[in-house]
């Protein structure tokens, strides 16, 4: 495996060349300052430039297309770390060498980065019809997550919590901001994202990297340079306690705990927590509150921990009964207690460091972690894998008794099953 960074000087290119896939991987990422992006907009304009673009105006010429190409899977998202927001663009691609066209990459290449800089835009204008489809789609999939109550506890706490914040709000935006944009929006947000953005490029594959950047270099251009500095971390102060209880239709209750750490260091946020949440409540039935909640006392349906490691704050989830929720948090309790008094088999506690770096071997088999952990590592320092195997087993007790007692607890909600 290599890793390579190229800088382009308006953007830059990171590469892992391996043989481990079949298939290659390119993604492009816009990454701008989330206070000065509109969530809605940003969010409907990745739709509309997958949708269609200037050489393949409609979604049956796109299809015929990407059939042509194998099969080529052309996917947009958009995401937040820290401060940072992320849109993003990538292809998912059989290796060239796997195919009879000789120009099987650089007809990749074309329509990847055609999409992005010749979107479906005819005088000054999306296509209204296309934009009345996409928006029909998006207020569907906007209130997907209330199909299941855990999903809906989690984003509807989070907003009661965090209220009207980057780290509160939806990134998709909400329905009235999306019926309400039109082609004028899009086309100012489109100017927007490549004039202040940071533009990054992830290859991962069994490529002629310097070829591929080559390539790349002569069919795609960026004229703005982006400097200024984005946080990857939000410091969030320590809120008040409060609890709140909601009543649903749904035949489960959800109780969702959230707790906020101060004065976290990077050691203990990269190496620390996750082996802190795995003992607590992500091993795979062998960790506390499983154990306590579901397997000593049938209190529970599932359970388990969410370290938002960007964010500062994390949250213990609880699927269970109306009737169960005082006693579940007797035990969430004691297990946190457990967990600020050093209270851990020292063997299983061993093994759990042996288990995470199994599973971060698993991810180095998957493409695309492997660009992720890389790109992470580039922009953000995040640890590689060598810094793990090194780090992770020098972990000790005493680390996690000082990172537990850190946790402050903030928000209790309930969202209580239906009669």
């Amino acid at each position: 495996m290599k890793y390579q960074k190229y800088d382009m000087e308006s953007y830059q290119i990171y590469t892992v060349k391996t043989d481990k896939f079949k298939n290659a991987y390119i993604e492009v990422n816009f990454r701008e300052d989330i206070t000065h992006v509109s969530l809605a907009k940003r969010f409907f304009l990745t739709k509309v430039l997958q949708y269609s673009t200037l050489k393949y105006p409609t979604k049956r010429e796109m299809t015929i297309e990407l059939e042509n190409l194998y099969n080529l899977e052309f996917l947009t998202n958009v995401s937040r770390v820290g401060m940072n927001h992320f849109t993003n663009f990538s292809v998912d691609f059989i290796h060239p060498k796997f195919v009879k066209e000789k120009d099987y990459l650089d007809q990749v290449l074309l329509f990847l980065f055609d999409a992005l800089q010749k979107p479906n835009i005819r005088d000054g204008k999306f296509d209204e019809e296309q934009m009345q489809i996409l928006k029909e789609r998006i207020h569907v999939s906007l209130d997907q997550y209330k199909e299941k109550p855990l999903s809906c506890a989690r984003i509807m706490s989070k907003e009661n919590l965090f209220g009207d914040t980057e780290w509160g709000k939806r990134i998709y935006g909400t329905h009235e901001e999306i019926e309400a944009l039109t082609s004028d929006d899009l086309v100012l947000e489109y100017q927007k994202m490549w004039e202040n953005s940071y533009c990054e490029i992830c290859i991962v594959g069994n490529l002629d990297m310097d070829e591929v950047v080559k390539k790349i270099a002569g069919i795609f251009h960026k004229s703005s340079i982006v400097s200024n500095p984005i946080s990857a971390i939000v410091f969030n102060p320590i809120l008040p306690y409060r609890k709140e209880v909601v009543s649903s239709t749904y035949n489960q209750t959800q109780l969702v705990l959230y707790y906020q750490w101060e004065n976290v260091s990077d050691y203990e946020r990269n190496y620390v927590a996750p082996l802190f949440c795995r003992i607590l409540g992500s091993a795979n039935m062998t960790d506390k509150l499983t154990r306590y909640l579901r397997i000593d006392n049938s209190l529970c349906y599932y359970c388990g921990i969410i370290f938002y490691a960007t964010d500062s704050y994390a949250n213990i989830y609880v699927g269970t009964s109306r009737e169960n929720v005082s006693k579940a948090l007797t035990y969430i309790s004691k297990a946190v207690k457990e967990m600020q008094k050093g209270k851990i088999d020292p063997n299983y506690f061993e093994q759990q460091k042996e288990k995470f770096l199994g599973d971060l071997k698993l991810r180095e088999d998957d493409i695309y972690g492997l660009g992720d952990m890389y790109y992470m590592h580039e922009v953000f320092d995040r640890p590689m894998p060598l810094d793990y195997q090194e780090w992770i087993m020098k972990v000790s007790l005493e680390d996690i008794k000082k990172f537990a007692k850190k946790m402050v607890l903030v928000y209790q909600y309930v969202l209580e099953e239906g009669e």
